[in-house]
């Protein structure tokens, strides 16, 4: 039986299954995100959905500002939860790729080997070395970022509360990865897999396609009709791209 973790959210538990996919959610994202996916996947995939703290049912948890603090963090969950008998794969969207694509490395430095990493949204880590240093973002700035990227309906933050509570989360979040910038960029033990919106506004397949400098093994990239959150526009044809890969281990 997986081990519940404060870190991890199981929408359906699958002692049996031989694969677990850990996603990990974009910039202002939660688990919510990635919940119906298990209704979609293989009985032999189980899927566990990073919760960052401050959202959701960890709301009262003060947010994590610094992005290795985070990458310690999702680490040490997986870790404590792998099982020797069962793969472990992680898909992270966004902020989400490259806090999934530290913490494959700090994973293998910890003796779990990740085989396969999936990267969705975001540029190769490579772009963020030498980077400036991050500044808050004030509201406009943020609900212009928002509506940059897509996918969300703007006219939500004509609500008070909605802004209390959401703002404050995004900003954490877009401080927290702009804050990021990567010693060097080593190439990954594992297979990587990217995949891209082909209308994204904010992150150019151009711009994913670098990922394939971080494969230690294969690199596969493949591209979606829509804009940053195809993920949602695209649901299923993500998912019969992951069964390609989770069915066959290629």
């Amino acid at each position: 039986m997986t081990t519940p973790h404060p870190w991890l959210v199981t929408p359906a538990r699958r002692p049996a299954a031989g694969t677990r996919l850990v996603c990990l959610p974009h910039a202002g994202g939660s688990a919510s995100f990635y919940r119906r996916w298990a209704q979609h996947l293989d009985c032999d995939v189980e899927l566990q959905i990073v919760q960052y703290p401050g959202r959701e049912e960890r709301v009262d948890e003060p947010f994590l500002t610094d992005p290795e603090a985070l990458v310690e963090a999702v680490a040490g969950a997986v870790l404590e939860t792998a099982r020797p008998d069962v793969e472990t794969v992680l898909f992270g969207h966004s902020m989400g790729a490259l806090i999934g694509y530290e913490t494959v490395r700090t994973l293998a430095a910890r003796g779990l080997r990740v085989g396969r990493l999936f990267v969705s949204g975001q540029a190769a880590p490579d772009e963020r070395i030498g980077r400036e240093p991050a500044t808050a973002l004030s509201d406009d700035a943020i609900l212009h970022e928002v509506e940059t990227h897509g996918g969300t309906q703007m006219s939500v933050f004509d609500d008070p509360e909605i802004r209390e509570m959401v703002l404050p989360i995004l900003r954490n979040d877009y401080l927290l990865i702009d804050s990021y910038s990567p010693r060097a960029t080593p190439p990954v033990d594992a297979s990587v897999i990217a995949l891209a919106g082909d209308r994204d506004t904010s992150v150019s397949v151009v711009r994913v396609r670098r990922w394939e400098g971080v494969a230690g093994k294969e690199f596969h990239l493949h591209t979606f009709p829509g804009g940053h959150f195809f993920l949602a526009e695209q649901r299923a044809q993500v998912i019969t791209v992951l069964h390609q890969y989770l069915r066959t281990g290629a």
